[in-house]
């Protein structure tokens, strides 16, 4: 179990580096078809990414143990979303947040965002018949907003 959890702060630590460079070479962008959610988005992503080092690693593991705390989901779960998806602070915030107030599995809504990155958030929640002003909406970007 040690092991795991060692490999998984490792990887943590590789993934925060690999996504501050994929942030500078192309700003971050939500595209969830609502100013202010993309605003919280944009935030909780400055507020927990920074120039690769001891600092961010510890950042991003102290956010992915957060989520997964606050989500009460398994924390590997939330760790998936920054290894295997590549995921930003805020994609895998707004994962689990639709996972959450959905009732989809975190898997699927993490698999459609994935696949669909260039349409952004706005193509998922619009798949998953999640309205803008409806009470999932809403609660979708209290949570992005109670973030930073």
């Amino acid at each position: 179990m040690r092991k795991i959890q060692i490999i998984g702060m490792i990887l943590l630590i590789a993934i925060s580096g690999l996504l501050l460079a994929v942030e500078k070479a192309q700003p971050y962008q939500p595209d969830t078809g609502d100013s202010a959610l993309d605003e919280s988005l944009l935030l909780v992503n400055k507020t927990v990414s920074q120039k690769p080092g001891k600092k961010a690693a510890r950042k991003l593991i102290q956010y992915t143990q957060r989520l997964a705390m606050d989500y009460q989901i398994p924390e590997y779960r939330v760790e998936e979303l920054f290894n295997i998806y590549e995921f930003s602070a805020a994609d895998a915030l707004m994962s689990v947040s639709i996972a959450d107030v959905s009732g989809q599995p975190l898997k699927n809504v993490a698999g459609l965002y994935f696949n669909n990155k260039k349409a952004g958030w706005k193509s998922v929640l619009k798949q998953l018949m999640i309205l803008p002003g409806s009470k999932v909406y809403e609660q979708i970007k209290k949570d992005a907003a109670a973030e930073y």
